[in-house]
């Protein structure tokens, strides 16, 4: 009733903004949510990822995000979507800004460990959007800020949200790859991250190791 009485633009502007809002908490999965018991994800994504490499060295991460099927996308610039197809460029520069770009805060959620330290992703490359049989599909490629050498060092990946917004399960068993330029005696091989608990503290989160 409230919005009914505001004038015909206030009323287009403010539901523009819902629609942002909208949008924002729901895809722009990187901001904070208060913690507790009752606390639960609001958004459950698959992934599948491959280190591309240059022998031993770890040089990117290309990686693909299934979000549940359903899942709502409500943004400014985008009234629908088709049920599979690849989205053409101007809907892709639209979900790239208005529901991935601020995950930059978070390396869109992506840990890469050497020796225990978190190294820095470049800003992503080849962002894609695509949909398949109605479920929103993200792939990308996080370049390393500088080259990791996996010899004589415990390197290991996850993809995770420390908070209980979102949750993050592999798409198939081994869903971290290596990539073909990868030196033929390395290998990732999955684990519980028992030094990285997530949710508070009450969840062990998979990882994969990078051994060479």
């Amino acid at each position: 009733m409230l919005i009914r009485s505001l004038p015909r633009l206030a009323r287009r502007a403010v539901r523009r903004l819902v629609r942002r809002l909208a949008a924002v908490a729901m895809l722009a999965v990187g901001a904070a949510v208060s913690s507790g018991a009752h606390a639960h994800p609001h958004v459950w994504i698959a992934y599948s990822a491959q280190l591309q490499m240059d022998g031993h060295a770890v040089v990117a991460v290309s990686q693909t995000w299934r979000f549940t099927k359903g899942f709502p996308a409500q943004l400014t610039g985008i009234d629908a979507l088709p049920q599979n197809g690849d989205l053409d460029a101007k809907q892709t520069a639209i979900f790239r800004q208005q529901a991935f770009a601020s995950l930059a805060s978070v390396s869109y959620f992506n840990h890469l460990f050497v020796d225990g330290k978190t190294q820095r992703f470049s800003d992503p490359d080849d962002f894609h959007v695509s949909i398949d049989h109605g479920r929103i599909v993200y792939s990308f490629t996080l370049k390393l800020a500088s080259p990791v050498n996996v010899d004589g060092h415990d390197v290991a990946l996850g993809i995770w949200d420390d908070s209980f917004f979102v949750a993050y399960s592999p798409d198939k068993q081994g869903a971290v790859s290596l990539g073909p330029q990868a030196a033929s005696t390395c290998a990732a091989k999955s684990f519980m991250d028992h030094a990285h608990p997530i949710f508070n503290g009450i969840v062990v989160p998979l990882a994969f190791g990078i051994t060479c």
